[in-house]
Order: structure tokens, then C-alpha cells, then sequence
């Protein structure tokens, strides 16, 4: 008899033991980091610039005399 008591002395505190509710934090860690402002481009600079949207395709190039600008639209008149 003190050996059923003692099996279900301990099914019971494990039962409790099993049932007991771990609340766990959710914690949400934010960084934040300054991002510099951007400095828009020198017209006078040299260099190649492509610029590809849904209206169309825009080159240009410019070197220290000449500059050229070509300018395609997707536009259907």
C-alpha cells in the first residue's frame, strides 16, 4: 500500500511540475544607426551614368570638353 501511494504521490507532482506555465519574454531589440545624408553629384564630374525604369533608358557621358545625353522613352504616341 506504501508503495501505490508513493507512485501516485510522485505521478502527481510530476503531473504539476509538467503542467506549470513558463511565460517567456519576447523582447524586441532595435539599433539604430544614423545613415549619412547623401551629396548629390557634381554636373562638372566626369564619368558614365545609366539609368534603367519603366519609362525608359537614360545615358549620359561627359569627359573634360564633351558631353553626350541620349534619352529612350517607352512612350507610344
Amino acid at each position: 500500500m506504501k508503495k501505490v501511494s508513493l507512485i501516485f504521490t510522485g505521478l502527481a507532482i510530476m503531473s504539476l511540475v509538467a503542467c506549470n506555465e513558463k511565460k517567456e519574454e519576447n523582447s524586441t531589440v532595435v539599433v539604430e544607426k544614423e545613415v549619412p545624408a547623401e551629396t548629390p553629384a557634381e554636373d562638372d564630374a566626369n564619368g558614365t551614368s545609366v539609368s534603367i525604369s519603366s519609362d525608359g533608358v537614360e545615358f549620359s557621358t561627359k569627359d573634360d570638353d564633351t558631353q553626350t545625353e541620349v534619352n529612350i522613352d517607352t512612350d507610344k504616341k
